[in-house]
């Protein structure tokens, strides 16, 4: 099976010449159908759309439109409707399925798959189990993508999306709306974004460029900017055999949202609870990955430095630096910025900006991590309080910045682990080789898992990464899963 992957034509913003050329490589190859996944048209008006098809009528394959934010402005989306057909669709093959859906808020950059569509993919995976290979499709990225500037239209709902997808072994995403192409597989899900194929809106003086995508046993993808090829290639299904009898070599406890204070918002017995389980543990390390205190106050910080006596690593959260925090943090709890052992390096980051939820690296912290994955250590990881990735049951109100960017130098890198803490919710995903894990809230009744306030548990083997959750109060556990290490 082979596609292409194309996007962000902007009409009538578009440089011909590459126009005319990308539909002459399409035409004159053996790919099946194409998908265009949004933006179209540049202002959503009807001499756009009319430029537009008469434009695509050179095409001489098949291809399933999908609807970006530019297409839905000024009431665009029901001239995309007239001229296209439906916002949401199905393209069924004897061992494929296609499902495209619409992300567009009117008028907006931002994007969701609105609660009536997310239930319509669920019921479209569900009646689709047969398929050998499934492919989504829709307009707003599902993950951060590098050198497109500040992360702000990411999917509002993309960490709920993220997880329907992987649940029902959905194969392959395709999206737009960054203008710059890019390529992860996060578990056994491939994640692709299309530059803009003629448009004259390009990032990072990039070219224009399209996909082509071939799927058998391997998911291939070959991004063609004009004068050079890019390609990537995965195996469909990652190998889920592991060494039993793998040497432990340590083990991290995790924890985040403490929120200490007087209060009610702060679960004294849920944090009593579980610091005596976690003694119990024999952890190597413990993180905090941050939120220790409710708000910065000296009262609230007094209190955490009775609690918190055991030998923890600290990274702030925005609660901690709120108020007189900035001054606070430093002064009870020490921030070191590296601990390297022989088996384990870590590094850890301040995300944090005074009185802001928002969270940042930065290009300095990007070249000193660049400078920590040369320590020669066999484990590396790396620790800080918002979000790399999307988190289920939460607005993707907690990603960094500049998340974009350091998720790709973080996978570049080949960093072993990254520790979050941000968005009160569990959750361990594998992107590339670097396994993300996100801490629940510990004692903080500001919490979103059915489960309960929690802490993980990250077993490092040899051989694998053994990751679980557990239940503040209970002490029950929940398994976050076991993914192979490369070594």
């Amino acid at each position: 099976m082979k596609i292409a992957h194309i996007s962000d034509t902007h009409f009538p913003q578009i440089i011909k010449e590459s126009f005319d050329r990308s539909i002459k490589k399409i035409n004159n190859s053996d790919i099946e159908f194409v998908i265009h996944t949004g933006d179209l048209v540049d202002r959503g008006y009807l001499r756009e759309y009319e430029e537009a098809i008469q434009s695509f009528s050179k095409l001489k394959k098949p291809i399933i439109f999908v609807p970006g934010n530019h297409d839905g402005k000024n009431v665009g989306l029901k001239l995309f409707e007239n001229f296209i057909g439906p916002l949401n669709g199905v393209k069924e093959g004897k061992d494929y399925v296609v499902i495209y859906l619409n992300s567009v808020i009117p008028d907006m950059n931002e994007g969701r798959i609105s609660n009536s569509s997310f239930l319509w993919l669920k019921e479209t995976l569900r009646g689709h189990l047969d398929k050998e290979i499934k492919i989504v499709c829709f307009h707003h990225h599902l993950v951060p993508v590098p050198n497109t500037g500040r992360e702000r239209n990411v999917l509002f709902n993309s960490g709920d999306v993220l997880d329907l997808l992987l649940k029902y072994g959905v194969n392959l995403v395709l999206n737009g709306h960054k203008h710059y192409p890019n390529v992860y597989k996060l578990e056994d899900l491939v994640i692709v974004n299309a530059g803009t194929m003629c448009s004259i809106k390009t990032r990072l003086g990039d070219k224009n460029s399209f996909n082509i995508i071939e799927i058998d046993d391997k998911i291939k993808v070959k991004t063609l900017r004009f004068g050079e090829i890019r390609e990537r290639e995965y195996e469909r299904k990652k190998e889920r055999i592991y060494n039993v009898n793998s040497e432990k070599l340590f083990r991290i406890v995790q924890i985040a949202g403490t929120c200490i204070d007087n209060s009610d918002i702060f679960n004294k017995k849920m944090f009593l609870n579980a610091f005596k389980k976690i003694s119990t543990l024999n952890p190597d390390f413990i993180v905090h990955c941050g939120d220790i205190v409710n708000e910065g106050l000296n009262k609230n910080y007094t209190l955490a430095a009775k609690y918190l006596k055991t030998p923890i690593f600290f990274v702030p959260g925005p609660r901690d630096i709120n108020y007189l925090g900035y001054n606070l943090f430093p002064k009870y709890f020490d921030f070191i910025e590296t601990h390297v052992t022989k088996k384990v390096a870590f590094k850890f980051l301040n995300s944090c900006q005074y009185d802001s939820d928002i969270g940042v690296i930065g290009r300095g912290e990007l070249d000193r991590i660049k400078q920590f994955s040369r320590i020669p250590s066999e484990f590396k990881a790396i620790v800080l309080h918002h979000n790399l990735l999307p988190i289920e049951n939460t607005r993707e109100k907690g990603l960094l910045e500049d998340a974009g960017d350091i998720l790709y130098e973080l996978t570049r890198l080949k960093i072993d682990l990254v520790l979050t803490g941000h968005s009160s919710h569990p959750s361990a995903r594998k992107i590339e080789n670097t396994l993300v894990v996100n801490a629940n809230s510990l004692s903080c009744k500001r919490q979103r898992n059915l489960f309960g306030n929690s802490f993980n548990i990250i077993d490092v083997y040899k051989d694998f990464i053994y990751v679980s959750e557990i239940q503040s109060l209970s002490g029950s556990r929940h398994v976050l899963g076991i993914w192979k290490r490369k070594i």
